[in-house]
């Protein structure tokens, strides 16, 4: 089993949905790692440790929480997979990155194959729920290079490596959806550079923390594997 902590980022002109995906069995030393950060940032820097961290934007925390995933990512059985879509000429970022996202976490699973689980941040659970029961049954994916065996450019993939309803959280009381939350927060700093200062969304470059850990097999047509269509 894969868990897969889900979370959004909002720009002037970028919409971003990022997974955090963690194996089973490498939760607890994944967690451990957070916990005793966590215990660091409330010694030494005066952060509770109950405190969300996306509300404290300081870009070192930001870094060292990347950090944190690309070494669990080095030890194996981590992942991160990133949706990034434009606000203009795309009037259902929310949808359209959801259905993106669910469909690479299914090939990612199904590759690996294993069976995954998502949690998000209470919010839109309505849709999000709605749209994962309708992948369950009826995905029709489109083949841009050649058409399918049969000879139709549609097939019907729907993503049976994704179980259970979606579970909903607060992140406020969930290390690892917070986690999710600074990697989509540091992809939209990059993406939207030129309004990164106005915006406070933080430095461009905490993104670039993220190497082993970032699934590029989500996005060829990317170098970071960042699904931008």
């Amino acid at each position: 089993m894969r868990l897969y902590y889900i979370a959004t980022a909002e720009g002037p002109n970028r919409y971003v949905r990022s997974a955090l995906g963690v194996d089973a069995e490498r939760w607890n030393d994944l967690f451990d790692g957070v916990c005793e950060w966590r215990r660091a940032l409330d010694a030494h820097r005066s952060v509770p440790v109950n405190a969300d961290l996306r509300e404290h934007p300081g870009t070192e925390i930001v870094v060292d929480g990347l950090r944190l995933v690309e070494e669990a990512a080095g030890r194996g059985g981590v992942e991160v997979i990133n949706v990034c879509l434009p606000r203009r000429g795309c009037g259902r970022q929310e949808q359209v990155s959801l259905d993106r996202l669910l469909n690479r976490i299914n090939a990612s699973a199904n590759s690996a194959g294993r069976y995954a689980f998502l949690i998000f941040e209470h919010g839109d659970e309505e849709m999000i729920t709605r749209a994962f029961r309708r992948m369950r049954t009826f995905n029709p994916v489109p083949n841009r290079h050649y058409l399918w065996g049969e000879g139709e450019r549609m097939r019907n993939m729907p993503i049976e490596r994704v179980i259970g309803d979606p579970a909903f959280r607060a992140a406020r009381g969930d290390y690892l959806l917070q986690l999710a939350g600074l990697i989509a927060r540091a992809l939209l700093a990059r993406e939207e550079y030129s309004v990164q200062r106005a915006s406070g969304l933080g430095s461009p470059c905490a993104f670039s923390v993220l190497d082993r850990a970032l699934n590029r097999k989500a996005s060829r047509d990317d170098p970071w594997g960042v699904v931008r269509r």
